[in-house]
């Protein structure tokens, strides 16, 4: 990959680990907490299965986009990671889950994107940041609606 844009965000769910990991990893779910994304679904094999391709459409900088990725790890309970198949922007992401031990879950998002794919060329840095604040947004609002959901 050439020159990249890291985003790498994270935040503590007040929920055990399996719970917070099958919620992230379920594409039904993707919708509720992915703010910026208007459509996810699988195209081929499991959610939990390596090699296995979704196909996405999400807001990204206010551009809509369209992508496909492919599931290249998968570790229950432990992490998730994507990569982009076509996409206007080529990135890896990954979603990686820790326990603290007493019920709580961190969750880490990082994403690397290629800079200068082509969508936004010059302002590279602008949709970085607008970016990781919409990932931001996305993750606390995961932390919401499993905190709320919990006993």
């Amino acid at each position: 990959m050439a020159k990249t844009l890291r985003t790498d965000e994270s935040v503590v769910i007040n929920r055990p680990l399996p719970e917070v990991f099958e919620y992230f990893t379920d594409p039904d779910h993707a919708l509720e907490w992915g703010t910026n994304v208007t459509e996810y679904k699988m195209l081929s094999g499991a959610p939990d299965e390596v090699g296995s391709v979704a196909s996405l459409e999400a807001r990204v900088a206010g551009a809509k986009v369209h992508a496909t990725e492919e599931i290249t790890a998968y570790e229950k309970n432990k992490r998730i990671g994507f990569e982009s198949r076509e996409s206007k922007i080529g990135y890896t992401r990954e979603l990686d889950f820790e326990s603290d031990g007493d019920g709580a879950t961190k969750v880490t998002f990082r994403q690397d994107g290629e800079e200068g794919s082509g969508l936004f060329k010059f302002a590279d840095a602008i949709a970085q940041k607008l970016y990781a604040r919409d990932v931001r947004g996305n993750l606390e609002n995961a932390k919401e609606i499993l905190e709320s959901s919990g006993s």
